[in-house]
């Protein structure tokens, strides 16, 4: 297929058109909105298998042919490869170029973006994961003026590690959350707790919406027990917004509550230090991390180390704590000491019994 790409063929109607000379700030910016506008028609004849040509454009734009063949050869001063497909006839980009690049990378501008990038492709599973990283693509390529890269992808690989849930409607619980919290309604739904036996309707009063570690959270005051408490995206059914509004604020900003969590576990409590030695085969794995951002280290003799937490609640870090092994040992408090240890007899009986 022969394509030109300066020369639209002759019997392209001329209408006349409003013909802008940019001869001051306001010029230059309505310049700058038309070959924004430009790319994107000629983006959206492709996606659509349409076709776009002079006078397309010429209407669109509510300009002259002369001005629109000037945007095009501007593009292509920006090495955009804007192209005339005879076959087709119509205007199309023959390369990766699709936008027009707003400004000049460095080697450390593309390392962030392929942090962000690989950090959003751990959520790829999931609805919201793929509705971001397609914004993202779009957004990498108007700063650079590409549709995809591959300046650091086979070099550098960050494993963020994320076990992400692979939850159902949630774009759609997204967006009922965003605009209930917004116009303060209250939300309802069906929620399987891991405690409960059966899923139980509840009535929330919506706060806040949280990701941890790729699992969506909704922050909440229930309207029976007037407790604010957080509620996983993949545990709710039939979302939605009632009419009924409220006007109470949280019994204590979620966010000052998720300073004292190990993760996404809240309580009212006031926050008690969690200390936990470390023995020398894990110590230096222990020190070189930040657990927790309020956490302490303190060294100890015989190349120990102890950690101190200020944590409201043990939930989640009973978990992590027996994921040490024999390595790790809670000092205070000691009721946490003591579960601890419990569990483990319990796991070395059902052991033993398996074996």
């Amino acid at each position: 297929m022969k394509k030109n790409k300066n020369k639209e063929p002759k019997n392209q109607t001329e209408d006349s058109g409003q013909k802008n000379t940019p001869a001051n700030n306001s010029g230059a910016r309505k310049r700058i909105e038309r070959l924004f506008k430009t790319v994107s028609l000629i983006e959206n004849a492709m996606a659509n298998d349409k076709k776009i040509n002079v006078s397309h454009l010429m209407g669109e734009l509510e300009v002259d042919r002369s001005t629109v063949m000037r945007d095009i050869d501007f593009l292509r001063d920006l090495d955009m490869e804007v192209e005339w497909d005879h076959a087709k006839e119509t205007y199309d980009f023959s390369g990766n170029e699709k936008y027009i690049p707003s400004m000049e990378l460095g080697q450390k501008d593309y390392l962030l973006l392929e942090f962000i990038q690989q950090s959003l492709a751990q959520y790829a599973q999931t609805e919201m994961g793929q509705e971001m990283l397609k914004t993202f693509q779009r957004l990498f390529g108007i700063f650079t003026g590409r549709a995809n890269w591959n300046k650091w992808s086979k070099s550098v690989y960050f494993r963020v590690g994320y076990k992400t849930a692979k939850a159902q409607m949630e774009i759609r619980s997204f967006h009922i959350l965003d605009r209930a919290i917004h116009k303060r309604h209250i939300v309802s739904f069906t929620y399987k707790s891991p405690k409960s036996s059966r899923p139980r309707e509840k009535k929330i009063e919506p706060h806040l919406m949280v990701m941890n570690e790729g699992r969506w959270y909704l922050y909440g005051t229930d309207t029976t027990t007037r407790r604010l408490t957080p509620f996983a995206f993949p545990r709710m059914r039939d979302l939605i917004m009632t009419d009924e509004k409220f006007q109470t604020d949280p019994p204590r900003d979620p966010r000052t509550l998720l300073e004292h969590s190990f993760g996404c576990a809240i309580s009212s409590e006031p926050p008690y230090d969690i200390m936990v030695e470390f023995e020398p085969e894990v110590a230096e794995r222990v020190r070189e991390s930040v657990w927790h951002r309020n956490q302490t280290l303190t060294d100890l003799p015989g190349g120990r180390v102890q950690l101190t937490l200020p944590l409201n609640n043990d939930l989640e870090v009973r978990s992590w704590i027996l994921s040490w092994g024999p390595y790790a040992r809670v000092v205070v408090p000691q009721n946490l000491a003591q579960e601890i240890a419990g569990t483990i007899q319990k796991m070395a009986a059902r052991t033993t019994a398996n074996a």
